[in-house]
């Protein structure tokens, strides 16, 4: 009985630093990847849409009035994986197979989107996202814009905040680039180079 007891004990003590990497991990808003030099690819040809997280169900209940049912393959593809497909304009786009959507997981206090992610489709299979994290509104890393360049070519803007800088109003802009790859007859993308520049004002 003992043994068992012993043998439990250090089986809970191995286990447990990976529950806390994979916690760790899973921490939304986290811009440390725009930081890295080279960056380093967290997509893969054979990934599947990632699960959307649990949610905040009074904020989402409350700001119910901007969500929307997908009205494309891709967008049902986010939503059937948790994602929360909203009104606002420019949420989807799409260019020469290339399809881009936005899927949140909750609002915060202001309806504003958090825990969310854009998703990347190629022919209507998924190859990617564009952030290696979950981002929040005004936080750090928070995405402004995308574009698709070329059908092999990506571009994105992600808000850059100091501890200094007003939560209306991020001081830099990181600038991604990004290409498609093919690889086993499957799309990926993949970040090329980072750029961090300070923020336009208008």
């Amino acid at each position: 009985m003992k043994t068992q007891t012993f043998y439990s004990i250090v089986l809970a003590l191995a286990l447990a630093p990976i529950a806390i990497t994979t916690d760790v991990l899973s921490q939304p808003s986290s811009s440390l990847w725009l930081d890295r030099k080279p960056l380093t690819n967290w997509n893969r040809p054979t990934a599947s849409i990632p699960k959307a997280p649990n949610r905040n169900l009074p904020h989402t209940d409350r700001c119910k009035q901007q969500i929307r049912a997908p009205s494309i393959l891709e967008e049902r593809a986010v939503k059937a994986a948790g994602w929360i497909i909203t009104k606002v304009r420019g949420e989807t786009q799409s260019s020469g197979g290339v399809v881009l959507v936005k899927g949140q997981a909750d609002f915060d206090g202001m309806c504003r989107p958090l825990k969310y992610q854009q998703f990347v489709f190629v022919n209507g299979v998924f190859a990617g996202t564009i952030s290696q994290n979950l981002m929040n509104s005004r936080s750090d890393g928070n995405l402004i814009q995308t574009s698709i360049q070329t059908p092999l070519r990506l571009r994105a803007e992600f808000t850059r905040y100091t501890a200094k800088d007003a939560l209306c109003c991020a001081s830099k802009t990181s600038e991604v680039i990004y290409r498609i790859d093919q690889a086993n007859k499957r799309h990926v993308v993949v970040p090329m180079q980072v750029s961090t520049y300070p923020a336009r004002r208008s």
